[in-house]
């Protein structure tokens, strides 16, 4: 094997959308590969999921799904989760530094 614990995969843009219409890219061709080049690692994806779509793709074959803005906005989101929401809609103006605002000031789930 390849020697690697998982793969993490950012489908589309990076802090934009999944589905780039001019450079389409086949992602299960992708991790079929991956596999047959001996890859043994968890197979992680990511970028604008909600619950639905990670469950969708864990039932396609991905073994993990990072979830990023929804994370940020929700530091319970576990919780969130498992409760199938209510969710917290992120605040991008508040992403990548300043104050407290946008870190810590997402009301959790019992304050929601």
């Amino acid at each position: 094997g390849m020697g690697l614990a998982y793969v993490h995969f950012i489908e589309g843009a990076t802090g934009g959308p999944r589905e780039i219409d001019d450079r389409p890219f086949d992602y299960a061709d992708l991790q079929k590969t991956y596999r047959t080049a001996g890859g043994r690692g968890a197979w992680m994806v990511n970028n604008g999921y909600d619950l639905t779509l990670a469950e969708k793709s864990l039932n396609e074959g991905a073994d993990l799904v990072a979830f990023g803005k929804l994370f940020i906005a929700n530091p319970d989101l576990v919780e969130r989760l498992k409760k199938r929401g209510p969710f917290n809609e992120p605040d991008r103006n508040t992403f990548y530094g300043g104050g407290e605002k946008g870190y810590t000031d997402y009301p959790a789930l019992n304050a929601a």
